[in-house]
């Protein structure tokens, strides 16, 4: 069974743009600056919308692409994908008008923000989850995975602008102790993934590549960052989650050969994209 890059791409992308977009929700409530909650937004949606792109690649055509827009209120697996995106990106957009007001509604849509980029991270899971044809994918650590690499990817990429842009060091090391519970969240789903989920040749990929990788060593470099600010464990940690997140996007593709039909049928069929 093929890669479909397009999907990996998607899932990655615009999910380091919906972790970016919680961290910089969370930011509101534990000191954060302005400016660094500013530029997280800014990333954010430039995340969302490069991610998108990459989801619209594996549609195949205008045809399909104009088939899911149109079927977006069967709240389909695919339809939940295109919803939250959305929702996350024009969640960001309205969030960088309203930083800078007093009252509290910057809070507001930084809360916001936060639920709609967790559901977001999550249902791009969940479209694979559901189908129980494929042994490898019919897991709830699927979905589970998927959120936790996409929210300590976007973690640590916040946790780089603080350190960057020199924030106030008790709110870096807040963010930097929540990077770490995430990132130990993380790799105990990798590794229950790993043993629940049918691998065969691509196990020892997925050990080495997600779980060493991704998850032991994204940990540690959480564990540095959050003992000592350090940019460069925070780029560590961010080169680690994002070699673990691929890893794991890649061999679940490779150990989902249970059933093979065209990759579009699957998505039509199986996770909804046209009503019948």
């Amino acid at each position: 069974m093929g890669i479909e890059w397009s999907l990996v791409l998607f899932t990655v992308i615009a999910g380091a743009g919906a972790g970016l977009l919680v961290f910089a929700g969370l930011g509101e409530f534990f000191g954060a600056s302005r400016k660094v909650r500013f530029m997280a937004a800014i990333i954010a949606i430039i995340l969302l919308i490069v991610g998108g792109c990459a989801s619209v690649l594996h549609l195949g055509n205008p045809a399909n692409i104009m088939a899911a827009a149109f079927n977006l209120g069967s709240f389909s697996p695919i339809s939940l994908e295109l919803i939250f995106l959305g929702l996350s990106a024009i969640v960001a957009f309205v969030y960088l008008f309203v930083i800078n007001r007093e009252g509290g509604l910057s809070k507001i849509i930084g809360a916001i923000g936060i639920v709609v980029g967790i559901i977001f991270m999550y249902v791009s899971g969940h479209g694979y989850e559901v189908i129980e044809t494929r042994p490898a994918w019919s897991t709830p650590v699927l979905s589970l995975s998927y959120l936790l690499t996409s929210l300590t990817l976007g973690g640590f990429l916040f946790l780089a602008l603080q350190i960057w842009f020199k924030d106030e060091a008790d709110a870096i090391k807040k963010t930097a102790l929540i990077v770490l519970v995430v990132a130990v969240l993380e790799a105990i789903a990798l590794v229950l993934y790993g043993l629940t989920a049918p691998l065969g040749n691509v196990a020892l990929v997925f050990w080495c590549g997600a779980v060493l990788i991704g998850g032991v060593i994204a940990v540690l470099a959480a564990w540095m960052a959050y003992s000592k600010a350090s940019l460069s464990m925070a780029l560590l940690g961010i080169l680690a989650v994002l070699v673990g997140g691929v890893t794991f996007r890649i061999v679940m593709w490779l150990a989902g050969s249970a059933y093979t039909p065209d990759l579009f049928e699957l998505a039509s069929g199986s996770r909804g994209l046209f009503p019948f």
